[in-house]
């Protein structure tokens, strides 16, 4: 499609560069399985992430209720009382990389040994990466990971038929909302969220939509190849593609109608098929738990890694971004790992 658009070079660009994320999930995809077998690099990893998902979860709130964070840098003031990013400075992504990081630590924690053996039959380590996890998403103020974040926790633990630790995350979720009652902004960003998905039941806001019918009327004229990647940007202003005062922006916000304007049918067809894949073998391993009561969960994890990650009903960033290409494809790598060492086997 970047050699049949209108703006060749600035199609050609992205594309021509972007197979090295499929290299890349490859090489994870070989690399893991040797890697495991390694103790030390295993102790590394799992001190690692352990020490970044406590560092964010304090260094989040700190920010949050002092307005910068711990080396002094205030976010831009405009978003202060909506948005904490941490480290990331005026990079918002800090809820995107703890939600799509979450789910392959915790499939790494199943490969690991783990007590579930227990009144709440999940490791406390587990529960314990899941409660700071999704209290730093919500703190971050990005409700799309939020939702993901959710959505997956929720997918894992019904997996497991552990509905008491629903209850307790729940609580506990409940119990951070209101630590952000002296910021009705902050909170007016979730009841905002609430209100679209529960009772309005629309996904984002209406600046979205008006991308969304711009990505569906350039899909409609060229349909097959697409007018080109980041093709978007440069004509999303014209006024046969317009939709409102907000028509216009450098993405759709959402992969699969940006895939449809600007690569076409075919590379929906791709990723479409892909997730309904992931969603079968989600749907499969429910049922191997209900009647045979066994799962693999650090598969499951490495699924719902990328289950979250290519979610169609959700605003989203741009597909052919370089962070946002590489969360995808790390979780691939690792899913794709995971079949490699084993196919369909007990509990871990």
């Amino acid at each position: 499609s970047s050699l049949l658009s209108d703006h060749i070079l600035v199609s050609l660009k992205s594309s021509l560069v972007y197979f090295r994320f499929i290299f890349f999930a490859f090489v994870i995809a070989v690399l893991i399985p040797t890697l495991e077998k390694n103790e030390n690099i295993n102790k590394y990893f799992n001190y690692t992430f352990q020490f970044i998902f406590i560092f964010f979860f304090i260094h989040s709130f700190y920010q949050f209720f002092n307005g910068k964070n711990l080396i002094g840098i205030e976010i831009t003031s405009h978003l202060n009382s909506e948005r904490v990013s941490s480290l990331f400075g005026e990079e918002l992504i800090l809820g995107s990389f703890i939600s799509k990081v979450m789910f392959l630590y915790l499939g790494f924690l199943h490969g690991q040994n783990i007590n579930e053996n227990n009144k709440l039959n999940i490791d406390y380590k587990i529960l314990f990466i899941f409660i700071i996890c999704l209290a730093t998403i919500f703190i971050s103020g990005d409700r799309s990971a939020f939702v993901l974040a959710v959505i997956g926790t929720l997918g894992y633990l019904i997996l497991n038929l552990n509905f008491k630790t629903i209850l307790i995350i729940f609580s506990f979720m409940i119990l951070v909302f209101l630590l952000t009652l002296e910021k009705p902004n902050f909170q007016n960003r979730y009841i905002i969220l609430f209100n679209s998905i529960f009772i309005e039941k629309e996904i984002g806001q209406s600046a979205h939509h008006q991308h969304f019918n711009t990505a569906y009327k350039m899909y409609k004229e060229k349909k097959i190849f697409g007018h080109g990647i980041k093709s978007f940007r440069v004509k999303c202003n014209l006024e046969k593609y317009n939709s409102g005062n907000q028509s216009c922006s450098t993405h759709p916000h959402n992969y699969y109608l940006q895939l449809l304007s600007a690569t076409g049918i075919f590379t929906f067809i791709i990723l479409i098929c892909f997730f309904f894949f992931i969603f079968k073998e989600l749907i499969f391993s429910f049922k191997n738990r209900i009647l045979s009561n066994r799962t693999n969960n650090k598969r499951n994890c490495y699924l719902i890694s990328t289950f979250i990650s290519i979610f169609p009903l959700t605003t989203t960033g741009s597909f052919f971004n370089n962070w946002i290409s590489f969360t995808i494809f790390l979780s691939l790598g690792f899913l794709l790992s995971e079949y490699n060492l084993i196919k369909y086997s007990s509990k871990k």
